[in-house]
């Protein structure tokens, strides 16, 4: 089964579920939904996802670290947020996932 993104719109929030085999030309489809994306909150949801290449999962997240706003991500295991560690992006508890621009963007919002 191949990588399937559908795009949901809730109010301000925009969640883009992943499902099926999430590989480099799906990591590659998503990097471009994300940059294209102008909801100010959005959410990754992956619950649905069968299986992960290490190498998508890179290539996200090179995304994740080019971020301007915080993204929220759903569903990873925990080999995949790891990866991410690795590859630099900031992962809290919540799994919440933002590139260091977001978290000055964030931060800036907070102290307003």
């Amino acid at each position: 089964m191949a990588c399937d993104i559908v795009r949901e719109r809730e109010g301000d929030r925009v969640t883009l579920r992943v499902s099926g085999e999430f590989d480099r030309g799906s990591a590659w489809s998503l990097r471009e939904l994300l940059q294209e994306e102008k909801a100010p909150i959005f959410a990754l949801d992956f619950s649905l996802v069968r299986e992960f290449s290490d190498i998508a999962v890179a290539v996200l997240a090179r995304a994740l670290t080019e971020l301007t706003r915080p993204c929220v991500l759903r569903g990873l295991r925990q080999h995949q947020l790891r990866i991410f560690r690795y590859c630099g992006v900031k992962v809290d508890e919540e799994t919440s996932i933002t590139g260091e621009a977001a978290r000055s963007t964030e931060a800036a919002h907070h102290h307003r």
